[in-house]
């Protein structure tokens, strides 16, 4: 039996539906575009995936006009961030000394962040959003893309026309498509865009336990220790989600030396945790995270551009990754939207985008990168790294990295017609 094929036209085809796809998604669906967001998973839950927001962040919200919004929902407020060497302080860091106002990080759970976003696009009945969407191949005439062919399975479809639950093939048919499909991104695959970055020294181990009765749950731990370095950050419900820095390919041999090794090397370091690693009888319990940086030559195709992580992948050290991607979401709904406005979505146009990201990401990439060399676990080097990043965290301009690195000096240069009422009401900026 030949599987049915559906035919969709709308004016803007977003794969992915992480913080950066679902904003971008609800700016354009707010100035009355016709928007459909393709969602390969079945809903929003994943663990481990950039829950810290920095103040940048809150700042970008409140320029929206969403501050208030987002914040209604759960979330904890992390006004320092706090650095030890052997459990001694070494650099204390308050957001309140970097900005006089919105001076902290919000953590949301990333399902509550976009549970709230689509909240908002529910009300734009020309907003669409299909989970267990698959994009499968690009449409073309000549070169230029022209949409997407998908495959669907039963699953949530928000504002989808019809009345019953689609499963089969999808030709959408859109005037520019964009991939925020992540640092795995399947329209990068596609599309045969080259990379111009791709850096892998370190990965991520991410586990999470149950608060202690002494720990400071507000504040973002970093700790330099013995065995390995950990990331400490407050999780919602009462939990710390913990990292433990490793270089690339470390957790195969740490596997084979088997659990009980490893444990005993996390509790000599933390002797905090050794309640909890008292239950832990296997490697079930962690999640792996590559510390992989990438930056795609050029983002935009005709008719077919990426951002966030598929444009401009971060490592997770700063926390910054989630905020830059919806950062430059914003910045590609102004472009977007000023390009259906004097119909113009050339190349050209949408080049737009990372020429006005492009000094913004590098920034933050090359932040990173230094960073890293501070987090190294090699003989020697790693003896001498907490003492070096002590001596940084006293240099004269070093507020002024801070400053870089996790707020913006000024608002971004969008439309107006992208700040929130706060009574939300449709707006049908561009006629049909």
């Amino acid at each position: 039996m030949k599987n049915e094929v559906k035919e969709i036209k709308t004016d803007v085809c977003i794969v992915g539906a992480g913080p950066a796809g679902m904003l971008l998604g609800l700016l354009l669906a707010k100035q009355g575009l016709d928007i459909t967001v393709l969602e390969q998973n079945p809903d929003f839950h994943r663990e481990y995936r950039g829950e810290i927001t920095q103040p940048r962040f809150v700042q970008l919200m409140k320029q929206l006009n969403l501050l208030d919004y987002i914040e209604s929902h759960d979330h904890v407020k992390i006004p320092e961030v706090t650095v030890f060497h052997q459990h001694k302080e070494i650099m204390n860091l308050k957001f309140d000394t970097l900005i006089d106002e919105e001076s902290y990080c919000a953590r949301l759970t990333q399902p509550t962040l976009l549970a709230a976003l689509l909240e908002k696009a529910k009300q734009y009945p020309n907003f669409k959003l299909l989970f267990n969407t698959k994009v499968r191949d690009l449409l073309k005439e000549g070169e230029k893309v022209v949409g997407v062919y998908a495959q669907t399975k039963p699953g949530q479809q928000v504002n989808f026309i019809d009345d019953y639950v689609f499963e089969g093939d999808l030709s959408i048919q859109t005037s520019v498509t964009i991939g925020v499909d992540g640092r795995n991104s399947t329209i990068e695959k596609l599309g045969k865009f080259e990379l111009d970055l791709d850096y892998y020294d370190n990965d991520l181990l991410w586990f999470s336990f149950e608060k202690p009765e002494t720990w400071d749950y507000n504040i973002y731990h970093f700790y330099f220790q013995k065995n390995y370095n950990y990331l400490f950050l407050p999780k919602l419900g009462g939990y710390i989600q913990c990292g433990v820095s490793l270089t690339k390919g470390e957790y195969q041999k740490i596997k084979k030396e088997g659990i009980d090794a490893f444990k005993a090397k996390i509790v000599e370091d933390m002797p905090i945790l050794g309640d909890y690693f008292e239950q832990v009888t296997d490697f079930k319990s962690f999640v792996l995270l590559l510390c992989r940086m990438r930056y795609i030559r050029e983002w935009a195709k005709d008719g077919l551009l990426l951002i966030g992580d598929a444009a401009h992948c971060v490592t997770p050290w700063g926390a910054v990754g989630s905020t830059l991607a919806m950062g430059t979401a914003v910045i590609t709904a102004d472009v977007i939207y000023k390009g259906f406005k004097n119909n113009d979505l050339s190349l050209e146009t949408l080049k737009q985008v990372q020429r006005r990201r492009h000094e913004e990401v590098k920034l933050i990439q090359n932040l990173q990168l230094t960073l890293e060399k501070f987090l190294t676990r090699e003989p020697v080097k790693k003896e001498l790294a907490p003492l070096m990043f002590n001596i940084a965290t006293k240099m004269p301009d070093i507020t002024k990295v801070y400053q870089h690195l996790f707020t913006r000096e000024k608002p971004l240069d969008i439309d107006d017609v992208f700040i929130f009422q706060d009574e939300l009401k449709l707006e049908t900026s561009i006629p049909s």
